[in-house]
């Protein structure tokens, strides 16, 4: 009983901090406490598709615009914003088989390059669309949930903070279920999961409808914090990765590594502006700090294994 109560006394410390932190802070900060939800969102949409089940998605940013685009017009035409999660949600989720269904034959390289052609022609075609977006941008009114004002940013901010503990709460149990165990024995080994009886497609197309679902509900609140659509070029291929560095600073395999990272790189970008950095810049320095780190630290692994195994010294 004590094990379990120490065990979960980091997420209840986390939680009261994060709804505190509004109270607590001026209301400038609030704005990037918002893109802190959202780009944990996209992280943890990420950790599912290609820390669970090894899918790399290079086209990522095309379903964060779909949800601005998307939402702004749902949210413009009065539909309550609880109906505009769901049905952005799903019908993110149904295009994801765009990219689903050729994950069934494709596999590395060759599923990047098919996911990164997907947001290159959602940003080029798809996007400047007059039904979707146009060259013109669009306001994005602030709903409110079940009574909740976001005409604020921190009203906002609490609003997606739920969200986020929803989209948590439905990761973790699905990661301790059999869903989670089929999407990591396809992530280690395909043919070994297939020889064990495992369906590949219904587990590949449902990681890629989540994280589709996930990160497209992550759009309606980024287009919510902005009051505004922005542009294509917003969701092109240089978008598509830096959300993918979200995750890998984190844990690529963490669920807390996801808010993490969201966090961290929402706030980066007023830090880098102190220097004079281009965030891309940061974000490649980071990256390359992070990987130098992990890959220390698994040779330093391998060489322990090493001396156990055969009285090995260096």
């Amino acid at each position: 009983m004590k094990a379990r109560l120490r065990s979960r006394l980091p997420v209840v410390t986390a939680t009261l901090v994060a709804v505190a932190f509004p109270f607590v802070t001026s209301p400038g900060k609030h704005f990037y406490a918002v893109l802190a939800v959202v780009y944990s969102l996209v992280a943890l949409s990420l950790v599912v598709l290609t820390g669970w089940t090894g899918q790399i998605s290079l086209g990522h940013a095309a379903f964060l615009g779909l949800g601005v685009y998307s939402g702004q017009r749902f949210l413009h035409a009065g539909v309550p914003f609880p109906a505009v999660l769901v049905i952005v949600g799903l019908a993110s989720a149904a295009l994801s088989l765009v990219l689903a269904v050729p994950s069934l034959r494709l596999r590395g390289v060759y599923l990047a390059i098919v996911t990164l052609a997907f947001g290159a022609a959602c940003e080029r075609s798809i996007f400047v669309l007059e039904w979707v977006r146009g060259i013109k941008s669009g306001i994005v009114p602030r709903a409110s949930l079940l009574g909740f004002p976001t005409t604020t940013d921190r009203g906002l901010y609490l609003v997606g903070l739920a969200v986020l503990a929803a989209g948590l709460a439905v990761v973790h149990n699905l990661r301790r279920s059999d869903v989670g165990r089929a999407w990591f024995a396809l992530r280690d080994s395909e043919d070994a999961a297939a020889a064990l009886g495992v369906r590949i497609a219904p587990y590949k197309i449902g990681a890629f409808a989540l994280s589709a679902a996930l990160t497209t509900t992550a759009g309606v609140l980024y287009g919510m914090l902005f009051q505004a659509t922005p542009g294509p070029s917003q969701f092109g291929v240089l978008e598509s990765f830096f959300l993918l560095a979200l995750p890998v600073v984190g844990g690529i395999g963490s669920v807390a590594g996801a808010v993490v990272g969201g966090a961290l790189f929402a706030t980066a970008q007023p830090v880098v502006n102190l220097f004079a950095i281009r965030l891309f810049l940061a974000t490649g320095a980071l990256l390359a700090f992070v990987a130098g780190l992990a890959g220390g630290r698994s040779r330093s692994l391998s060489m322990r294994a090493l001396q156990r195994k055969y009285g090995v010294t260096w």
